[in-house]
């Protein structure tokens, strides 16, 4: 009988020693045990239930999106290309015939002139560009002084 005696108080210590009931929190007791951690967690949850001022960053939401993302570049692309297409030389401008820059005669007969003429259009273009020397010419006076030729090539 000596042995279940002990064996009771063992069992007692036991018991007393590993709690098996659910612990309670006692709210009040621990507000005066840590006060300075209540103020904090009040605060925070006075912060988390008010309404967020602030707006979410819409450019961030958009670039998080890799099809946006690939929107952007094509939009962007596609702009550059507009604006090279556009920018290049306009097509209604008429080209200028070198026949009509020129002034006289006598510089629509150089090898320069001529050798242009030649790669605009062949050798129907040297023709047509003699022609019209020729009628800016008029009637040709059987004699022609250096001083006259000379005053042609200098534009007077």
């Amino acid at each position: 009988m000596k042995e279940q005696k002990d064996e009771k108080w063992l069992d007692e210590l036991i018991a007393g020693a590993i709690d098996m009931s659910k612990p309670q929190f006692d709210a009040e007791q621990w507000k005066e045990r840590y006060p300075e951690e209540f103020k904090m967690l009040v605060s925070r949850a006075r912060q988390s239930s008010r309404p967020s001022t602030r707006q979410p960053n819409v450019w961030k939401m958009i670039w998080k999106s890799p099809i946006t993302r690939l929107a952007a570049a094509a939009v962007i692309i596609v702009v550059i290309g507009f604006f090279a297409v556009h920018q290049g030389p306009d097509e209604k401008i008429a080209k200028l015939d070198i026949s009509q820059v020129t002034e006289s005669p006598a510089r629509m007969l150089t090898v320069m002139s001529l050798n242009n003429a030649f790669r605009r259009g062949g050798t129907e273009a040297v023709e047509e560009q003699c022609n019209q020397a020729l009628e800016m010419l008029g009637l040709r006076p059987e004699k022609i002084s250096i001083q006259e030729l000379l005053a042609d090539f200098n534009g007077g």
